[in-house]
């Protein structure tokens, strides 16, 4: 069976590698001629854990190319393009429609097209339509996670496939052989229509952030009468009812997916006349956190950090992961800098400080009558040296093997927003120590 997948961005790059890794041919069509490059010299263009081993693995069995030719005689296509959102925070679809228009004059009539890119409700419908209703249309949402995508992938919790209605069954039977290695392992394979497919992808995000929303507000009303917001979580974390994932009280949740596909909810409920309390809450409350952390910080300082150097730990979205993308610490970053502080910046990933020193000088070319005070360091003790406090943004456990005892800030103090430190450690260095949360 030959496979074709459009796009090698993130989680699409992670499709097209295991794919190969499951024995498929499969050729990888992206439109930037110095990543297929990239690709074809074993160089990942991504940061994920494995994946230059993969590739190595693998590339006898992918061809990445940039001619869409090379898509003749595909028995499936693979759609796996951006999907942002325009002012109103609907979803952009025009780069799924652009790829679609490219590609259909390409096709007989037999190749299934699955879409994996997440798209709000009728889509695949349309995309049928565009498609002169001869190519069977499948939807296919990805729930991979970034830095543990390519273990997601390998084990997913489910596989959703949306057929249209009446489909017929060689379609069907087409698209489950590529997934009969998962259903070997009694991986749970839904099958449903179009539509239940694609709401069920932003269903799932949305409940997830439902959940970081929810301990969040909860974090805040234990602040005040000072309970102990990480033993309310554990607490209810044995309820079998609840789970323990996504009930770690933070400063919210970012990157790409999360609020992207919230906000498109949030939408497509308007569209269709329908009230959005619940999610529009959480929306609300994500937005809200970052300066109800900030807050903290200032009324502690009497509402002035002119000149306070400032050591921040952290600035990808998530622990393993060089993305930027909707970072809750590029936020923190800005509105520091608005309140004229200095910064000195260490992430233990070296691809997201790079990363972020290519946005820090977009940031000064974009604004080029402002001068904006941020120092990138290599290394922990570098960011605290003459430092006037640190602040503390992300779980990393490598932050528990620093020797804090040879740390010396200038005001002595640290803001932990992830309470990941030892506070009793911490404290016995006559070190203050400030939780974000009792």
């Amino acid at each position: 069976m030959k496979i074709s997948v459009i796009w090698t961005w993130y989680i699409w790059l992670i499709q097209s590698v295991w794919l190969a890794k499951l024995w498929f041919k499969v050729t990888a069509i992206d439109v930037f001629q110095d990543k297929i490059d990239k690709l074809n010299a074993w160089i990942p263009t991504i940061y994920e854990d494995w994946l230059k081993d993969l590739l190595n693995e693998t590339l006898t069995y992918i061809n990445f190319t940039t001619e869409k030719k090379e898509i003749i005689w595909s028995d499936i296509i693979f759609l796996c393009v951006w999907t942002p959102q325009d002012d109103e925070w609907k979803t952009d679809l025009w780069y799924v429609y652009w790829a679609i228009d490219d590609i259909k004059n390409l096709l007989k009539w037999d190749e299934i097209i699955i879409i994996k890119s997440t798209v709000p409700v009728w889509t695949n419908e349309e995309i049928y339509k565009l498609l002169w209703e001869k190519n069977p249309v499948v939807s296919n949402p990805e729930f991979l996670r970034e830095w543990i995508a390519i273990n997601d992938f390998f084990a997913p919790d489910r596989i959703v496939l949306g057929f249209r209605e009446k489909e017929i069954e060689y379609v069907k039977n087409k698209v489950t052989e590529i997934y009969k290695y998962f259903s070997d392992k009694q991986i749970p394979i839904i099958e449903t229509n179009w539509q239940t497919a694609e709401l069920i992808k932003y269903t799932a995000n949305s409940f997830l952030a439902t959940k970081i929303s929810f301990i969040n507000e909860i974090s805040r009303l234990a602040d005040s009468v000072w309970a102990n917001i990480k033993d309310i979580s554990n607490s209810i974390w044995i309820d079998s009812r609840i789970w323990s994932k996504f009930l770690n009280a933070w400063i919210g949740y970012g990157w790409s997916c999360f609020p992207k596909d919230v906000k498109s909810l949030i939408h497509q409920f308007k569209e269709h006349n329908l009230t959005w309390e619940i999610i529009t809450k959480v929306d609300l409350v994500n937005s809200t956190q970052v300066d109800y952390f900030l807050d903290k910080i200032i009324k502690y300082y009497n509402w002035n950090l002119h000149w306070k150097k400032i050591a921040i730990f952290w600035v990808a979205f998530k622990p393993g992961t060089d993305d930027l993308r909707e970072s809750k610490w590029l936020d923190i970053i800005k509105k520091l800098l608005y309140a004229w502080a200095k910064l000195k910046i260490f992430d233990y990933n070296e691809n997201a400080l790079d990363n972020f020193r290519k946005y820090y000088e977009w940031l000064m070319l974009s604004n080029s009558r402002w001068f904006f005070p941020i120092e990138i360091w290599n290394s922990f003790s570098d960011i605290c040296l003459s430092a006037d406090f640190l602040v503390i943004t992300q779980e990393n456990n490598n932050i528990l093997q620093e020797d804090f005892a040879k740390i010396k800030l200038k005001d002595n103090i640290i803001f932990d927003w992830k309470n990941i430190l030892n506070s009793d450690v911490i404290r016995n260095l006559w070190i203050k120590y400030v939780w974000v949360w009792y």
